[in-house]
């Protein structure tokens, strides 16, 4: 089972990675880690499923992997990026958000290994996703719905431990231990 998610310090390098011919990945990537999304729902995004005024995207039930639609709302950072994106396109609601109809396998690629991310998949910011919104307190069955999990088990492969969250359990437990 793979357990590779993205350190903080790799997301800004890969951040600050996208410039020029990579620019168009900027608002993926940071949407892909806010949101837990798959590539494929990810790709089949139009502008007509994203609400910039209320902050929330709605994934179609036809392009989800479960066939269940269901809405996920954006951060802050999201909402900048996806607002800069739409600012920069035609503004038609009918077009792919980010423009994307194949594949990112060589920019992703080439990203990785210049921004000296290694072992770096893509589906590793949806892993990546999921352990900070359970990290960040969101209640399982909360973050279950925006991932598009129907099962434990398998939501289960998406939650992993970093460094930062074992020691950050233990403070949470010393915590409770000092009251």
């Amino acid at each position: 089972m793979r357990e590779r998610i993205l350190t903080r310090e790799e997301e800004a390098r890969l951040i600050d990675g996208c410039e020029d011919r990579r620019q168009h990945l900027r608002a993926l990537i940071t949407v892909a880690v806010d949101t837990a999304m798959r590539r494929g729902e990810l790709f089949k995004l139009r502008w007509s499923d994203v609400d910039l005024a209320s902050g929330r995207i709605t994934v179609r039930a036809e392009n989800a992997k479960t066939e269940k639609m269901r809405v996920v709302g954006m951060t802050k950072r999201m909402l900048a990026e996806l607002t800069n994106l739409w600012d920069k396109s035609p503004q038609n609601q009918n077009e792919l958000v980010f423009g994307i109809v194949s594949t990112i396998k060589n920019g992703w690629k080439s990203l990785c290994l210049e921004a000296g991310v290694e072992d770096l998949r893509f589906h590793d910011l949806r892993h990546t996703a999921t352990t900070r919104l359970i990290r960040a307190g969101v209640p399982v069955s909360e973050v279950m719905k925006i991932t598009g999990h129907t099962q434990m088990s398998t939501f289960l492969r998406y939650l992993n431990q970093t460094h930062e969250s074992v020691s950050e359990s233990a403070k949470s437990l010393d915590r409770y231990l000092s009251t």
